[in-house]
């Protein structure tokens, strides 16, 4: 690929008001290719592996096998592992004897599902990767309730769960497994309302680290950490029982867009952001997408018109260069258009803090707003949370620390292989600092960072002890293991 092609795309994606929750998370779901189905093509070696271990459950594919880099590959392809051994499993069964072979082996473990962490904690270096391809079933239980695979991509899910007239709250990246978003979190379009996708889960089937299996349900301390404490680091979810909610009849997006941007028209547009997307009903979705100099500002809905949407599109008609003002069309279409890029590509994602309103970053903004005008391609992105997110039910129930912050923001950037991207990835690191200096600490696991200061505390906040606490219980020997996994303490 070029980088013409890949800032094309990118480009396309904005303006059509994709954005990076949407973007760099996103991959085509032919991801399994050849090993859908079967297992997968081996040299004759007669190895080791092979004759350690015969099972239908698990297949062991070793770097000189045929698909072993294709199964590997992850989709920032600018954050590159090796692991020394990949399980391809095809059941819960398979899972935990992957974990008891590399018990035995001494490998330390990652586990795959959708291949979309931002700095690929789903693969790992002279160690195992559990690869769940092959785990990406969709079975009803009832009219209500659904059973999902890990593997199962959101554009999979959608497909299977649209059609029943039925929803799950969670982002719309095509290519995002279900098992990474929702123990992450998981927020989209529809989280203002129902919650984050983890909320929704009221089962899972769990293997720790010790192989052994867990049916976890309400009030577990298992499930309070599997809502927001991450991938890879107690053990694996082979599959989730998630609560749906009926779908909503359509969906409209309203798009804004303000060229050749200076501070102080950017300033004044981020504030007005803030004051009039709080009020929005919790059916709308809001974006602040500045790239370089040029804003897009995406506000999606699925219910009725109310006086503060109206209130929210007069104003941004009237402060911005061109609008575009939605009508309502049918949500499964809808969704399609932010599917997004269906190939891997190199490119850096990352939070930028959670805020509470413009005040949260007036003392910094300045400072961000000279390193993006300087930087042509880095994006800076504020997206809105809050309402039933703050559930304190949810809050209860669930380890992810941040309900209460209403907005969340990110750094993006994307290049060819062919660029040296050091001095924009540098730009990443000047901002988090001046963010962090200026007491923006709060980070969202699903956009991780190993840039990161007080990581731990800023992705878990006051639960980090009680996720310590639980990892010396599932995984003593601290088999899974990546370099922001929970620590044994």
């Amino acid at each position: 690929m070029t980088w013409k092609k890949d800032r094309r795309d990118v480009v396309k994606l904005l303006l059509a008001g994709g954005l990076s929750l949407y973007i760099p998370a996103c991959q085509s779901s032919n991801r399994k290719k050849e090993a859908e189905g079967k297992a997968p093509r081996k040299k004759d070696s007669g190895s080791e592996i092979e004759e350690a271990l015969h099972s239908n459950n698990v297949t062991f594919l070793q770097k000189a096998d045929e698909q072993f880099n294709e199964l590997n590959q992850g989709f920032n392809l600018a954050v590159g592992k090796i692991p020394a051994l990949i399980a391809l499993c095809a059941n819960t069964e398979g899972v935990a004897e992957a974990i008891g072979f590399a018990r035995k082996q001494g490998l330390k473990v990652a586990v795959k599902s959708g291949g979309h962490s931002f700095e690929n904690f789903s693969s790992i270096n002279d160690g195992m990767q559990i690869n769940l391809s092959l785990m990406n079933e969709v079975r009803w239980i009832d009219e209500k309730t659904v059973k999902i695979q890990p593997s199962c991509t959101l554009r999979e899910m959608y497909d299977a769960i649209l059609p029943k007239g039925r929803m799950i709250p969670a982002g719309s990246c095509g290519g995002v497994g279900v098992g990474g978003i929702t123990l992450g979190g998981g927020y989209g379009f529809f989280a203002r309302k129902f919650g984050l996708t983890c909320d929704l889960v009221s089962e899972a089937t769990f293997v720790d680290g010790n192989g052994k299996t867990h049916h976890v349900k309400k009030g577990d301390d298992l499930m309070w950490a599997l809502k927001g404490g991450g991938n890879g680091n107690f053990g694996v979810v082979t599959d989730f029982t998630f609560k749906t909610f009926p779908a909503p009849d359509s969906f409209t997006r309203h798009r804004f867009k303000a060229y050749k941007l200076d501070k102080i028209r950017t300033k004044e547009l981020l504030q007005t952001y803030f004051k009039y997307s709080k009020n929005l009903p919790e059916s709308c979705f809001a974006a602040f997408v500045l790239n370089y100099k040029t804003l897009v500002l995406l506000i999606t809905n699925y219910g009725p018109r109310n006086e503060a949407l109206d209130d929210m599109i007069d104003t941004f008609s009237a402060l911005c260069d061109d609008a575009s003002i939605g009508e309502p069309k049918n949500l499964a279409v809808s969704l399609k258009n932010y599917y997004g890029i269906e190939y891997p590509i190199y490119f850096k994602n990352a939070s930028a803090g959670y805020y509470e309103n413009y005040e949260t970053i007036a003392s910094s903004i300045d400072q961000v707003l000279d390193i993006v005008f300087r930087k042509r391609g880095l994006i800076y992105q504020i997206n809105t949370l809050g309402g039933n997110i703050n559930n304190p039910e949810f809050e209860k129930e669930s380890c992810y620390p941040h309900r209460s912050s209403p907005y969340l923001s990110e750094l993006q950037y994307y290049w060819d292989e062919k660029k040296d991207p050091t001095a924009l990835l540098k730009s990443f690191d000047e901002i988090q600092n001046i963010l962090y200096e200026n007491g923006i600490r709060k980070q969202y696991r699903n956009y991780p960072s190993l840039g990161f200061k007080d990581w731990e505390k800023a992705y878990f906040g006051d639960g980090n002890e009680r996720l310590q606490q639980i990892k010396r219980k599932y995984d003593p020997e601290n088999i899974f293991e990546h370099e922001q996994s929970v620590r044994l303490g």
